[in-house]
């Protein structure tokens, strides 16, 4: 490890690979404890443990070689992209799609969520290095989670008191701000009136892999300020007011969405809507002409692509 750390000049970059080393670490001295027994049949040659020990440390060196490489190519990048400008290095939509290809790939014992989470600070502290941001939180030891799980220990980190004041601190960040805020299918308020597709939105959803049983399992949002990244999410949230709950549901369905949250505020039921990239503007509008309860479009509030769905561990 101090051999490893010598090779290091950025202190952004120790610090990122201190914390992916320690959780390699950890799956190491896990598979050591559980196969302290020879592996292997009597056919074959079996490995000592010094030799599997050997490759570990081969395997290791690798890792930390690519993340320096990794590191030098982002160098690159922020000369090529600008990237210092505030939240010009975000990409949602690359991100899903590394995930996606990443989860095809993966086999083993070694839990798809610990992948996850180690890929995500490599994201997460790379992102930071061509444009630094910072993250903030509404109160719940179970949002801190999930923002240290998908931002890492690098990204600086502070809580507010209320939603909307994550909101707003993400609205005057103009772009260096992300914000993290809890899903609830029956919120207290409709909180998300404020948000816009010029202003702030959502930009995806949290975690990106749905998995019974999983760690930083919090359903949530990451909130942001409009993004440079041009790729469209599968899924679009729409804002929606109706007369009232009754049969808004069925309504929804009818035309391909879903309700992931509503709440009844000054006699009128406000609607988060989930919509697949595949509803027409035509369909949405439809739900303005129903003869019982006809609701009102307040507007595109962001947007996500689709978790990953996975069995449960």
């Amino acid at each position: 490890m101090i051999l490893f750390a010598d090779r290091i000049c950025d202190h952004q970059i120790l610090r990122h690979f201190l914390c992916v080393w320690r959780a390699l670490a950890a799956l190491e001295y896990r598979n050591d404890f559980m196969n302290d027994t020879p592996i292997g049949s009597d056919e074959k040659a079996v490995p000592t443990l010094d030799e599997l020990r050997q490759r570990i440390d081969r395997i290791d060196e690798s890792i930390h070689l690519n993340l320096i490489e990794r590191s030098e190519i982002v160098e690159a990048l922020i000369a090529v992209k600008r990237t210092d400008k505030p939240g010009a290095a975000f990409r949602p939509g690359r991100e899903m799609d590394m995930m996606r290809r990443l989860v095809g790939r993966h086999r083993g014992i070694l839990p798809i969520t610990a992948v996850e989470h180690l890929w995500r600070e490599i994201i997460a502290t790379f992102t930071h290095m061509q444009a630094p941001y910072e993250v903030v939180v509404e109160p719940g030891a179970d949002l801190r989670d999930m923002a240290r799980f998908y931002f890492g220990f690098t990204v600086g980190f502070t809580q507010a008191q209320t939603r909307d004041q994550v909101i707003e601190q993400v609205r005057t960040g103009q772009g260096r701000v992300l914000g993290v805020a809890g899903n609830e299918p029956d919120a207290q308020k409709a909180w998300w009136i404020p948000l816009s597709d010029k202003g702030v939105q959502v930009i995806a959803r949290l975690p990106v892999i749905a998995q019974a049983g999983r760690p930083a399992a919090k359903d949530c949002f990451v909130l942001s300020m409009p993004l440079m990244d041009t790729t469209v999410p599968d899924i679009r949230l729409v804002a929606l007011s109706a007369p009232s709950g009754s049969g808004v549901d069925d309504a929804i369905t009818s035309v391909g969405g879903g309700i992931l949250s509503r709440v009844m505020e000054e006699g009128h039921c406000e609607i988060l809507a989930a919509m697949p990239f595949s509803v027409s503007n035509v369909e949405i509008e439809s739900l303005t002409r129903l003869a019982d309860n006809p609701m009102v479009i307040r507007g595109n509030v962001g947007g996500y692509w689709s978790p990953i769905a996975l069995s449960s561990l």
